[in-house]
């Protein structure tokens, strides 16, 4: 089972980074394989259409999308929506490479403001994808953070998502090796 950890933010002091590498620290210290993907670092192209040609740096960043079990997406909220990082990157995704998948959500936000309509775009997101989504997701303001995070809960909180979306994921694989048809 391949777990992804996300960071969708581009931004160079990015409060996303900092949650993600969290879920990063404690996935790789329980988890055997685990990858992070930092979408400022891998700077992949604008998704231009299936028919452009891409360099290999994205090539190879959808590539290790398409070959992952369970998502741990790290998404920074924009005037209520969704990150555009996040959504370009699964525009190059084909929507049968994740069927059986499973993601987890980390949003951060400003303020109280735009959670659930956010998290309703990436759980829709992940339908397209036949990606399960976890219902329960990290929701982190501004406020938890000085300099470094402040709200030591929010910790707990990423450690346990990160755990859930997994056990999600070995429960579908139980339940489908058991060859049961509905």
């Amino acid at each position: 089972m391949k777990i992804l950890i996300v960071c969708g933010s581009l931004r160079e002091e990015s409060l996303t980074r900092v949650l993600t590498e969290i879920a990063y620290k404690y996935a790789k210290e329980n988890y055997d394989d685990v990858e992070y993907l930092d979408l400022r670092k891998a700077r992949i192209k604008n998704f231009e259409g299936f028919e452009a040609e891409y360099d290999e740096a994205t090539r190879k960043t959808v590539k290790s999308v398409e070959n992952s079990d369970v998502f741990i997406l790290g998404c920074p909220i924009y005037n209520g929506l969704l990150g555009s990082a996040l959504k370009n990157l699964f525009e190059f995704v084909d929507y049968k490479a994740l069927e059986g998948g499973v993601a987890g959500f980390i949003l951060k936000s400003s303020g109280n403001i735009s959670f659930l309509q956010v998290q309703g775009q990436l759980v829709a997101l992940m339908n397209y994808f036949r990606v399960i989504s976890n219902p329960r997701a990290v929701y982190v303001i501004d406020e938890d953070f000085g300099m470094k995070l402040k709200n030591m809960k929010t910790k707990e909180r990423i450690k346990r998502l990160v755990s859930e979306t997994i056990k999600i994921k070995q429960a579908l694989e139980s339940f489908s090796s058991k060859n049961i048809s509905y």
